[in-house]
């Protein structure tokens, strides 16, 4: 299965504008300030895992320690974003 590694600059451009509602609140809203709080929130991510992995089943992964951790499952068009991202 083919996977793509996303440092933290490609993820930012592969979450621009959140598209995916990785920083939703619970109810699948936006949360207030999701815009300002991108950046910060990318940080978040990045403290927590080395890098991110989307599959060709497009499902995002954090990667740590050797292991792959499910964030989001069968993301309507990621692992084609992920490669838009890696080819710029």
């Amino acid at each position: 299965m083919e996977e793509i590694k996303l440092n933290k600059e490609d993820f930012k451009l592969f979450y621009r504008d959140d598209q995916f509602g990785y920083f939703y609140d619970e109810d699948g809203d936006p949360t207030e300030n999701a815009t300002n709080e991108f950046d910060s929130k990318v940080e978040e991510v990045y403290e927590k895992y080395e890098y991110i992995v989307v599959d060709c089943q497009d499902n995002i992964y954090g990667f740590r320690n050797g292991k792959k951790e499910i964030e989001m499952s069968g993301v309507m068009e990621a692992y084609d974003i992920a490669r838009e991202v890696k080819e710029r």
